[in-house]
Formats: C-alpha cells, structure tokens, sequence
C-alpha cells in the first residue's frame, strides 16, 4: 500500500465534474497539473451536473417494445427527438434519429441504455454539435453516481474521459426512466481533445476483454473501428509487438506514456478492477498521427462499486493482482497490463502521481462535495424510476463517501475528512476503553479501513468500533458527571444484519436506543455518570449479525 501526504488545494472550487478551463474566468480557476481539458463549446449545455434535463423520443409503439423487451438485439429503429423546452439552451427537435439499445451487463429488459444516432438516417444531422449520445440506464450503479464522479476526476487529471449529465426520459409521452446521460466517445470526441479525427478510434469488440495491447495476430478479432476513418487492425498487432519487444524508445515514441500512466494510477485509486491496466476492458484507443492514447469508459466498478474491500487494495503498481476478471475469458490466459510493466521500468512514479491526484483532481473536499450536491439533486428521481433502487441509491451514498474517505485516508496515512473538536472533557481514550467483542478485534479512533468512523455517511473521527455482541467498559474518573456521544453502525457496504440495539449501563441501564440498521442515523445520548466502571453494551437483533456497533464521538464531561 502506497502511503503518501495529501494536500489540500486553495484554489476556487471548481464546477461539479467539469474539466478546468481558465478561458472561462482565469482570474478564478487554477488548471490542475498535467491538466489537458478541451475547452468549452456548446455542447456543454448538454452535459451541466447542475440540472436534471428531459429527452422525449416518439416512435412506432412496436419498435419501442422490441428495443424495450429486447434489447440484446441492438435493432435500430427511427423516432424523433426532442430536448428540453425553449428555455433549455440545449433544445432542439430532429426526426428521424436512429435509437437502440446497448451495453453488455447493463442491458436489461424493461429499461435498456439507449444509443441515439443523429446522423445514421439524416447523413449529416447533428444535436448541438454531436452526432450521438448515450443514455445509460445505471443499473449497474445504484447510486447513479459513479459516472459523473469518476469522469470529473479523469478530465481534471488531464485524462480524456466522457461529459455526463442526468435525464428524465419518455417514450410516446410516457415516462421511460431517469438516466445517466453520457458523452459518447466518438469523432467528436477526439476532435474536441486532440483538434482533429483524422486517426483510428478503435473500441473493445464486445465481451472480448483480457487482451489489452498483449501481442495479438488479427486486431479486429479484438478490436473494432469507431469513427470514419478505417484500419484492418494491422496497426493494432504493430503496437502490441511494439509492447512487448521494441526498444525502449520504439516503446516511448508510439504509446503517449503520460497518458497511459495517468489513467491507470487514476483508475487503481478509484479501485477499479476493471479496466485497462487491471483487466484490459473498459477503454478506447485512438491513433493521434502515430502516438496512441487510452481514453477509459464504463465507471460502473469504480468507487467501490463492486467488492468494496478488494477495492480499498487495489495497487497502483500491479492492479491486475486485485482484479478478480484478470484472465482473458476467450484464451484462458492471466491478465497483465505489460504498458504499465514498462512504464514503471522506464521510471513511471506512481507515488508522485498518487500524490498529485488525491491532493487535486481528486482531493476528499472536492469529490465529497460533488458527491452530496449531486445526490440531493437526483435522489427523488432515482427513488421515482421503474428500477426501483429508492433506499439502495441512499446506501450508495454513503458507500461513495466511505471509499473515498477509507481509500484517501489510507494514501494520506491520516484523516482527510474534517473532525469534530472534542470539548473541553475526558477524551475516550483516556477513559481505558476495553471489553468483549463478538468477533474481531476492539478498535479505538479507528475503523478497519481507516481513521474515523462513517455512520449513514456522517462522519466521526474517533469512538469504539466492534462487531456486535459486544461490551465495552469505559472507566469514569473522579470530577467527570456526563458521558456523551453517539451510537450507530458503521457503514459496511454490505446492507447485511437485521440491526442492533445500543445501551449505556452503570449498575442500570442509563440509556437505551431503539432498533439501529445499517445507513441508519445513530441516536445522540447525554447521561448522568459517577467515577467507576461502566459499560457500552451492544445487542445484535439476531443470532449472529454482520453489524458492527460505532459508538462515535464519546466523551467524559465535567
């Protein structure tokens, strides 16, 4: 595990998941380092996290049922588009844009991912400078979150990543969903970073992942041209032996490294476990006049999206070791990242990288605050929506935060979320906290993850953290008459248990809370106490139980 200082940056807060750009204010907005960010255009006004915006598609009643109950035939049909009203500065009506579904894990009958084209019918039809957009339809995200998240770290890392916004999306006048809408990377894409699409834009063929730029004999076994521009993959299998057996400077000169190196350690921070560097999916490649970048794509396993504490492990420097997709599906063979392997050997440091990210692009204050205005904003929509995710999407919530605050305060070695400021009292752990635990290990000022304690995503610097049953006696000293604090269960990321019950005893019980769950609020408690023993006892509301008790912000008052 990489232990690095994170620093806070003084600049103003930028934008929600926009890419900085000092064209806009200069005198306001700092570009981070290594900073790359396309400018502004109009298309922004498609993607604002700010606002939830509203796409209305009308079409044959029986085209909409195939591309609704069958999605995983990606028939194109015809419907016209609209965006948003006259107040929208975003609006428009086209007909005759071709729609269907997409995706793989994500495509689910009832509410696909939409695929809309604007010039497959109508050559030359555009949606404010777009030719296509993408509406996923998050079921793989809960949260519907990690999209914008982990896209807005990517841009101010200087990555190229894809624009996101949300949608509330009808079919026929009647409601189809609340989607994330998604910047397609496409033509336009690589014109707005890199000035031009005169290179090949290949994407994955579908399903055939574990192969990334490890040698291959055919590249369009394994890869598929995006935009106009055609190749028959040969420039494909000249790069992967370029990889794996050109000298050093063949190596540098065709793969742009710094690219490469930032969007793995980006990715590996994030925890992803699937991606370029970690199971070779999830990524386009574009051919920039010779010198090829990796653009990611697909958020969903980011974040703690998945395995939450394989997550928290992931290695910047052999992310494919925590991966549990690190075989290729079609060969049998294990996954490496052999770019990654000779970055490091010609003097990548991730450390410095790390170092970079978490105090800028994607520093606690910045994303923690995305986060919860993001939230806030679309979390009636969510609980609104036919999936159906309504209290899944508020545990994402606080999952989002817990991996963040556990994975940043672990590369930091110390808290980056603010602490409460204890009162003038008996701080916890002068009070000789010891006891019985029902599994585990008794954990004082911190959690098994890191420093601090997130209870239904607030967070608490210090307190007693055990699996339930537990019993924690506290010794009172002479002049302290109060103990107060708090009683909850920490988040977990697991929504296991059938929740706890808390209680403070001193020969009677002195308080008792009610039936506490998991991402439940914890309940405040102010006691009258005498110098001696007393305990902090937890009952588990079942034999066994996966809960475990947070008693948070515990202090001795005189």
């Amino acid at each position: 595990m990489l232990l690095l200082l994170a620093c806070t940056s003084a600049t103003t807060p930028l934008p929600p998941g926009e890419p900085p750009d000092p064209a806009r204010d200069p005198d306001t907005v700092e570009v981070l380092p290594g900073d790359t960010s396309a400018p502004a255009d109009p298309t922004d006004a498609v993607f604002d996290p700010t606002r939830i915006v509203t796409v209305a598609l009308e079409m044959s009643a029986a085209d909409w049922a195939d591309i609704r109950d069958n999605p995983w035939a990606e028939a194109w049909y015809s419907a016209t588009f609209r965006w948003g009203d006259d107040a929208d500065p975003a609006h428009a009506v086209l007909d005759d844009i071709a729609v269907r579904a997409f995706g793989q894990g994500s495509e689910i009958a009832g509410k696909p991912s939409l695929k809309l084209s604007f010039d497959r019918l109508v050559p030359g039809q555009e949606f404010v400078g777009l030719d296509e957009l993408k509406l996923d339809n998050s079921s793989q995200d809960v949260g519907y979150l990690n999209e914008y998240l982990a896209t807005g770290i990517m841009r101010r890392f200087g990555v190229p990543a894809a624009r996101t916004g949300w949608a509330r999306v009808t079919v026929n006048g009647a409601p189809a969903g609340f989607f994330v809408v998604l910047e397609s990377i496409d033509d336009r894409f690589v014109e707005r970073w890199f000035g031009h699409d005169d290179g090949v834009l290949y994407g994955m063929n579908s399903g055939y992942y574990g192969q990334g730029l490890n040698p291959m004999t055919d590249g369009l076994y394994w890869f598929e041209p995006q935009t106009s521009v055609d190749s028959d993959g040969t420039d494909l299998v000249a790069l992967s032996e370029i990889v794996a057996t050109g000298t050093d400077d063949q190596f540098a000169a065709a793969l742009d490294l710094t690219n490469f190196g930032r969007e793995s350690v980006a990715r590996s921070v994030m925890g992803s476990m699937d991606a370029f560097s970690a199971d070779g999916n999830n990524y386009y490649l574009y051919d920039d006049g010779g010198v090829w970048h990796i653009l990611p794509w697909d958020f969903d396993v980011d974040l703690g999206g998945y395995y939450f504490s394989t997550a928290l492990t992931v290695d910047p420097r052999a992310p494919w070791a925590s991966s549990p997709w690190a075989t290729n599906p079609i060969t049998g063979a294990p996954y490496t990242d052999p770019v990654l392997a000779r970055n490091l050997a010609l003097g990548l440091d991730p450390d410095a990288l790390v170092d970079e990210l978490v105090g800028g692009a994607m520093a606690w204050e910045v994303v923690d605050a995305e986060a919860a205005a993001a939230a806030a904003l679309i979390r009636d929509d969510v609980y609104a929506d036919v999936l159906g995710y309504g209290v899944s999407f508020d545990q994402r919530r606080h999952d989002v935060r817990l991996f963040l605050h556990a994975r940043l305060s672990a590369f930091a070695g110390a808290d980056v979320a603010p602490c409460v400021t204890p009162p003038a009292s008996v701080p916890l752990a002068d009070l000789n906290p010891t006891g019985t635990v029902g599994w585990g290990e008794l954990l004082v000022d911190r959690t098994y993850w890191a420093p601090g304690f997130n209870v239904a995503g607030e967070h608490a610097c210090t307190g007693v953290f055990a699996h339930a049953p537990s019993t924690v006696t506290l010794t009172i000293p002479d002049g302290v008459t109060r103990l107060v604090g708090k009683a909850g269960l920490q988040d977990w990321a697991q929504r296991c248990g059938d929740g706890a019950t808390f209680a403070v005893v001193q020969g009677e019980t002195l308080w008792q809370s009610g039936t506490i769950l998991t991402y439940q609020a914890a309940e405040a408690f102010d006691v009258a106490v005498s110098p001696g023993a007393l305990q902090l006892v937890t009952a588990p509301n079942a034999e066994y139980s996966c809960d475990t008790a947070a008693w948070v912000d515990v202090w001795g008052m005189r």
